[in-house]
């Protein structure tokens, strides 16, 4: 094992992470946070969003929002997040009324954890928790639902 990759945790490490340090260079670019919309390039140090250079270019941006069990027992409701309700119903309800893909399942977003990735005023793609990956059709209703309450429901 050589001394970069036991500087990582102290652990024996495999042999594709041995690898990937050996072709990094250094250990400052593992360490370095991802872009949280397109998740493959170092995001801009002390960027509000957590976006690379390019997703901000773009306007990128990802919004997260926490499911929960609905008030009545049965399917999910938006519990929280980092979108405000009113902005969410202003910009997203149509968008969402019309979204007919499926969800890409991300093994990134935490329990319950459904993200909205949108560029500018336009809705690109949902993301959901590998946890929800058999409920995703209950998950995009439940973005539905939240999208058509109105402020005082919240």
């Amino acid at each position: 094992m050589s001394t970069k990759a036991s500087l990582v945790s102290g652990r024996a490490l495999s042999a594709g992470a041995v690898g990937d340090i050996r072709r990094c260079g250094s250990l400052g670019a593992i360490l370095r946070p991802m872009c949280r919309v397109c998740l493959k390039r170092p995001e801009i140090p002390d960027e509000r969003h957590g976006r690379c250079e390019q997703c901000a270019k773009a306007g990128r941006v990802a919004y997260r929002l926490r499911l929960g069990p609905a008030r009545g027992g049965a399917g999910l409701a938006v519990k929280a997040g980092e979108l405000a309700p009113r902005l969410l119903r202003q910009r997203f309800r149509e968008q969402l009324e019309k979204y007919a893909g499926t969800p890409a399942v991300k093994p990134h977003l935490g329990l319950h954890e459904i993200e909205l990735v949108a560029a500018k005023d336009r809705l690109e793609t949902i993301r959901i928790a590998s946890d929800l990956k058999d409920h995703s059709t209950e998950a995009v209703a439940a973005l539905r639902a939240a999208a058509e309450r109105t402020d005082s429901a919240w």
